[in-house]
């Protein structure tokens, strides 16, 4: 299994104002088709697959997906508690401590309110909402998911500019390799009026310290921000942005609302000032017993809230319901019959709960109001706790493909030989990574008592492109990086994984194939890989190509196999992808190689 302790930690073109929001998604679909490259397939652990355009359709106009980002972990505003700072290896460790709020076993959070704490762990572990490494990895997963817009949680009056920073960097990170990751914007509510100045000041007008105005979300023209409209009224930001209504989930529905949860079921659907619908909410996770909130479902065993599990009016079995997000799928499959413009998910990667006194009921029982068990939380990022691993990051892409359809997979090129390098110049398609990724990690993390340092160095060969060739007796596979190749004497070196019938049942993790120190090919039997045989290579510089007989993959002309590359992977487990070495495509994703 994946080890959890591998990232171990040691102690420009704006787009003009005068375009409207439908215009940008249609620029959006045409960047998307032609600049995204084709679509990848994959299989998450719970065997299901992605779908692809013969069930979801072409992409369609007219609709986005925004996703709620949190960047307060580990600001000095939201203090971590020392040492027994998780949760959920408190509670599975010591159940005893929820018992009593002063309980030593709490750590640095004993008898201090307002405490903070991480429900569970990120595969990027307990991260500070600065780290520029994670928000490049977060950035490449969402631009691949299809995510348009990324809702900055700024509800509480805070607003992170350095943090926000750090984001709109990667943005421009990825921007820049010719991709289409998401935008941003913010949402306010606490001093509404206040946040949203310090924003416009920090990130929006001419000469402020964070400004990256390729990175704004543009609605009917101007960027937008969520917020309080009548606190914006008469301020000198108020023209700049198109103001949509924060909306809270116990609150009447408003003109314009965009809500970050809700506590009905179905969601409700709210309309724009004419009088069209335009956004409903989908959310992991909810708990519509505020008196309870999450933390008393998680702990105390109080009903009225609505875990990932729930369904059908019933809580479900969180022990055997937890992985697969019924919740979360009960409202996309509402919201997907509802064909708004927008539909907003809750959320991806807040992971903080905050130990309060209650003021009514048991005082010992401290209350976590909006996350604190892995069954009780909402985040979609991939996480090391209680094996929830990638499974909603494939569901959520899953879903925005339903919702967005996807282009068709494409096939390969005329049968060739290939001889020399010349020899792929006409070879199609060419499938894109992106670069630029293998920068090494050294950064602190959210915890403070005590620090902790996250380091990984894995990064090594930065994959660029790759391409499939095939003639009567062969298929060759070509990977070009961005520098020269490293000698593939090194340990973990260059990996071609190849699944050659699409199917997750055989091989490993559906893996029939792989091709390991340039020229030993494998095949997965008998539960481990054994050596079929010694292939042809050549390296030079920074390309790389292989040929393998057809007959020793059991193939014939006709192809539709899913491959992929990797290089210094640490761990053989799929969630490796996400964080070491390289991954071409990352995470679970596969290139895919068709001839009819």
């Amino acid at each position: 299994m994946y080890n959890k302790e591998n990232c171990r930690y040691r102690m420009n073109r704006r787009v003009k104002k005068t375009i409207p929001w439908y215009c940008n998604c249609c620029f959006m679909l045409f960047f998307s088709l032609y600049a995204n490259g084709q679509p990848v397939a994959a299989t998450d652990g719970l065997g299901r697959s992605l779908p692809q355009q013969d069930e979801v359709g072409s992409p369609k106009l007219n609709r986005q997906v925004a996703l709620f980002y949190f960047l307060w972990q580990g600001d000095p505003s939201s203090g971590t508690s020392e040492k027994c700072w998780d949760l959920d290896e408190i509670y599975t460790g010591n159940p005893a401590v929820f018992e009593n709020f002063d309980h030593p076993g709490w750590g640095g959070g004993a008898a201090k309110p307002g405490k903070y704490y991480f429900w569970g762990q990120s595969i990027y572990g307990y991260y500070h909402g600065s780290d520029y490494w994670v928000h490049l990895k977060n950035i490449q997963l969402l631009t691949d998911a299809g995510v348009d817009l990324l809702v900055i949680d700024a509800t509480n009056r805070l607003t992170y500019p350095q943090q926000s920073d750090a984001l709109m960097r990667a943005m421009e990170a990825v921007r820049k390799q010719g991709k289409n990751p998401p935008k941003i914007a913010f949402y306010t509510h606490t001093a509404s009026g206040e946040a949203m100045e310090e924003i416009y000041n920090n990130c929006y007008k001419e000469g402020a310290p964070y400004r990256h105005p390729d990175c704004w979300f543009y609605l009917d023209g101007k960027p937008l921000i969520i917020g309080l409209s009548e606190e914006a009224a008469g301020k000198a930001y108020s023209s700049f942005f198109t103001v949509r209504e924060s909306q809270w989930p116990n609150e009447p529905g408003k003109v314009n609302g965009w809500p970050w949860i809700e506590f009905e079921r179905p969601q409700k659907v709210y309309l724009n000032s004419k009088g069209v619908k335009e956004i409903v909410n989908v959310s992991a996770a909810q708990h519509p017993n505020l008196e309870a909130s999450m933390g008393g479902s998680a702990f105390y065993g109080q009903p009225g809230n609505w875990g990932r599990s729930y369904r059908n009016g019933s809580p479900g079995n969180p022990e055997a319901d937890l992985k697969h997000g019924y919740n979360i799928q009960e409202q996309w499959e509402f919201a997907l019959k509802q064909e708004v413009p927008f539909i907003f998910v809750t959320g991806w990667n807040e992971w903080i709960a905050g130990k309060w006194r209650r003021g009514t009921g048991n005082k010992n029982h401290a209350l976590f109001v909006d996350q604190a068990s892995p069954e009780y939380s909402r985040d979609l990022e991939p996480s090391l706790t209680a094996g929830l691993e990638d499974h909603y990051y494939m569901q959520l892409v899953s879903y925005i493909r339903r919702y967005k359809g996807v282009d068709t997979l494409p096939t390969l090129s005329p049968m060739k030989t290939i001889h020399t390098w010349n020899d792929w110049d006409d070879v199609y398609p060419t499938y894109h990574d992106y670069t630029g990724d293998i920068l090494h990690r050294d950064y602190r993390g959210a915890p403070s008592e005590p620090a902790v340092t996250y380091i990984n160095k894995t990064g090594r060969n930065d994959f660029k492109l790759a391409k499939v060739a095939q003639d009567r007796e062969n298929i060759y596979f070509y990977m070009q990086t961005v520098d020269k190749i490293t000698p593939k004497t090194d340990n973990d070196w260059m990996t071609l994984w190849v699944d050659i019938d699409r199917s997750h049942r055989s091989g490993w993790y559906g893996y029939d194939y792989r091709v390991i120190a340039g020229d030993r090919l494998q095949c997965y039997t008998d539960g481990r890989w054994q050596d079929v045989a010694r292939i042809s290579y050549k390296i030079e510089n920074n390309q790389f190509m292989i040929a393998i007989p057809l007959k020793l993959l059991g193939l014939s002309d006709k192809l539709d196999l899913a491959f992929k590359w990797s290089d210094n992977m640490q761990e053989e487990h799929p969630l490796d992808w996400y964080v070491n070495g390289d991954a071409a495509p990352g995470g679970r994703f596969n290139f895919v190689a068709l001839r009819d």
